[in-house]
């Protein structure tokens, strides 16, 4: 005869496995529907990140429309002072002409360093760019065929922006860019 007992436990045993099998699969759900809520708030967000950095690059370039124009006034104040006579100026003047030349010049460099620090919005829309472009192909992957021969159509050209994009604020890094402004500037000249 079969004992009463051990029929007992393995049945209390079966039970044990069955509720702790129900709160896995409960728990897994709770995690499949937290997963689905996060991915399709991804591709609002990119768009929220796409805006962000219209809105950034529209401001950034109105920045350097400014930084240009207080640019092009330095050079014509410091190419206005060349024309001062500085013989038979009183020494008190000579400071203060010396004073505004050194101002000037320290004005051209942080109006040049604003424009280089600028780059990091640059970058900034590259990396968010390439954020996106991931997103885009992991959501074209879950789209009908129809949908994909769509997307595809719309490739993102991968030279549009630069994973590996970084801002640099470092001498050696402004030297090269000095260099290249400066080669450019003297082949305007000619």
């Amino acid at each position: 005869m079969i004992d009463e007992d051990k029929v007992n436990e393995d049945m209390g045993t079966a039970e044990s496995v069955i509720t702790a099998l129900q709160k896995v699969i409960t728990l897994l759900d709770r995690i499949k529907s937290a997963i689905e809520d996060s991915s399709s708030k991804i591709p609002n967000a990119s768009v929220q990140l796409n805006t962000v950095t219209q809105a950034t690059e529209i401001a950034t370039v109105e920045i350097l429309d400014v930084l240009d124009q207080m640019g092009t006034k330095i050079h014509m104040v410091e190419n206005g002072l060349k024309e001062f006579d500085i013989k038979g100026i009183p020494e008190r003047q000579m400071l203060m002409l010396t004073g505004i030349r050194q101002t000037l010049s320290e004005l051209r460099e942080d109006t040049s360093n604003i424009t280089v620090a600028l780059q990091v919005q640059d970058i900034t829309a590259q990396k968010i760019g390439a954020a996106n472009h991931l997103n885009y192909f992991e959501t074209a992957k879950k789209k009908t065929d129809e949908a994909k021969r769509h997307v595809k159509e719309d490739k993102v050209d991968s030279k549009s922006f630069d994973v590996n994009a970084l801002y640099m604020k470092t001498q050696e890094h402004q030297n090269k860019i000095d260099e290249v402004v400066t080669a450019w500037k003297e082949n305007e000249k000619k």
